[in-house]
């Protein structure tokens, strides 16, 4: 038997869309500082902050503040109106 000689060629799809987002000066310099920290091109570190802005996938806006604050209470799911709403006068 011979050695087979074999090209392995992988493939990727780009399926984003494209857009053009204008910073100032100062907020591109910190982006990139930020960016270079991460070790991640600029754009990746957009995408990144547009994900957490964003509603879980999905899921309705205010998914993305569950589990945010804490009461210590351990019955504070069956009074969750009074925790968002106040207490009823």
């Amino acid at each position: 038997m011979g050695v087979t000689d074999c090209v392995i060629i992988f493939v990727e799809v780009d399926n984003m869309i494209r857009t053009q987002v204008s910073l100032d000066p100062h907020e591109y310099a910190i982006a990139k500082m930020e960016a270079q920290s991460l070790g991640i091109p600029v754009a990746e570190f957009v995408r990144r902050a547009v994900r957490e802005a964003l509603p879980p996938h999905g899921q309705g806006a205010w998914m993305k503040y569950a589990g945010f604050v804490e009461t210590g209470d351990p019955r504070s799911s069956q009074t969750i109106d009074e925790i968002v709403y106040g207490q009823k006068d």
